[in-house]
């Protein structure tokens, strides 16, 4: 079984080996390779690693099932370069970690324009006509409330003395607020559901615990700089830095005032406040992407803020990024209202762009000097087929939740549930071009 090669065993037709066909590896491994160095013991193999991450977001696994999968499955092992079935370890889940940390979401996103740009030389990527739209990612935390980010800061804290003093004596006490901390915030989400004063009551008490935390964390850094244990000293820094951050935002909101530059998590700083405009939920944290679709499904470019941005400013850089990845600028865009601006406005960004029409419909009751033009409306159609993509990469392919870390994490999500729902769908655009061409050979045979 170990000996036999895949190809005289596994269906040819499968879809797996078929997409594996229509990939240029030889290609992704010559510009990936500036990444490794020639020192020290030799990476894993760039197939494989790029391989198992397309995997791991087409069927929508952490990087640990990912492994499992590969050792389990033949399909994903001749997929990922393999000729036949590997019995030992092939790879731990740590290395897919490294292999993202080593070429960065600058890598990853070479590895999605080849892929586009190939597929384009073989007649597969249409742009024609191109679909543009928004939607929310969000990040992997928990809803932000006061009393939790006060709490959290407040036990970060805590753990971070406890590893100090394992390795440094201390001669001050230093008050932890255990007991009586995790007293007020069950008092809080639990007896004073319905009782706003009693709650912001108990919020004001937990947020003076914090603070007296955070000021004998402070004097703890002294000592440990002055003591010359200048890493224990840095850990310890950025959470007092971050605990009083978090005291001064508490404060200013018990005030009645809302802070500038909030903090919604302690591990992901960076995030937006996205108002969907719905009943539930309302607004979600994390970051917005902005996708262009052409008429067969696939992605063609894709951007991610970390800040709350208008649609219509995000059209210019999705359109920018077909240019760059394709060399040629799409014939028609339509979006929706979210992207509309004056009609000269529109014109000018036309021609910048080099986009022949742009079908986007008026807010209001006016309707668009286009609206009643058969291109227009047929447009129009066609961008509703943008929804139902976004609903597949958020549920099928990982981009309902990023669990990668910063904003290059968010790019990372991006780019390989992108990269793994185009390479599903090109392998149907592939099936259909063949058929295609033998009917065409039937035809001219008869």
């Amino acid at each position: 079984m170990f000996e036999t090669l895949f190809s005289d065993v596994l269906n040819p037709e499968h879809e797996l080996l078929c997409a594996a066909r229509l990939i240029d590896w030889d290609n992704l491994h010559d510009t990936l390779c500036a990444y490794y160095s020639s020192l020290g013991r030799q990476g894993k193999p760039i197939r494989l690693m790029v391989g198992i991450h397309i995997l791991k977001h087409r069927y929508d696994c952490s990087d640990e099932r990912a492994v499992e999968m590969l050792h389990e499955n033949a399909y994903w092992q001749c997929f990922c370069g393999f000729n036949t079935f590997q019995g030992g370890q092939i790879l731990e889940a740590s290395s897919m970690v490294k292999f993202r940390n080593r070429i960065g979401s600058e890598g990853m996103k070479q590895v999605e324009a080849l892929l586009l740009k190939a597929w384009s030389e073989m007649g597969l990527v249409k742009t024609k006509r191109v679909s543009v739209d928004t939607t929310a990612q969000p990040k992997n935390i928990a809803y932000p409330t006061d009393a939790d980010l006060l709490y959290r800061i407040r036990e970060k804290i805590v753990k971070q003395i406890k590893r100090v003093r394992e390795e440094v004596t201390l001669r001050k006490p230093f008050r932890t607020y255990n007991r009586v901390g995790k007293k007020h915030l069950l008092r809080i989400k639990k007896l004073y559901r319905k009782n706003p004063e009693g709650r912001k009551e108990a919020i004001r008490e937990l947020k003076e615990m914090t603070r007296h935390v955070v000021r004998q964390a402070g004097r703890v850094t002294n000592t440990l700089y002055s003591r010359g244990f200048t890493k224990a000293g840095r850990k310890l820094n950025r959470l007092v830095s971050l605990g009083k951050k978090i005291v001064e935002q508490t404060t200013e909101v018990l005030a009645g005032t809302s802070p500038k530059h909030r903090i919604y998590s302690l591990h992901e700083p960076r995030i937006a406040v996205i108002k969907k405009g719905k009943s539930h939920p309302d607004c979600e944290f994390g970051a917005i992407v902005s996708l262009s679709k052409n008429d067969d499904g696939l992605i063609l470019s894709h951007m991610e803020y970390q800040h709350s941005v208008a649609d219509v400013k995000t059209l210019g850089p999705v359109i920018t990024g077909i240019r760059k990845t394709l060399g040629k600028s799409p014939g028609e865009v339509a979006g929706d209202r979210g992207f509309d601006q004056s009609l000269k406005k529109q014109e000018n960004c036309r021609r910048r762009w080099g986009v022949k029409r742009l079908a986007i419909p008026k807010k209001g009751k006016r309707p668009h000097p286009n609206s009643k033009e058969p291109w227009f409306r047929k447009a129009l159609k066609k961008r509703a087929a943008i929804e139902p993509v976004i609903g597949h990469l958020k549920c099928d392919h990982r981009m309902g939740r990023c669990r990668y870390k910063g904003a290059d994490g968010d790019t990372v999500n991006v780019v390989w549930a992108t990269v793994s729902w185009n390479t599903k769908k090109i392998v149907h655009l592939h099936r259909k071009k063949e058929e295609k061409r033998k009917q065409r050979k039937i035809k001219k045979a008869a």
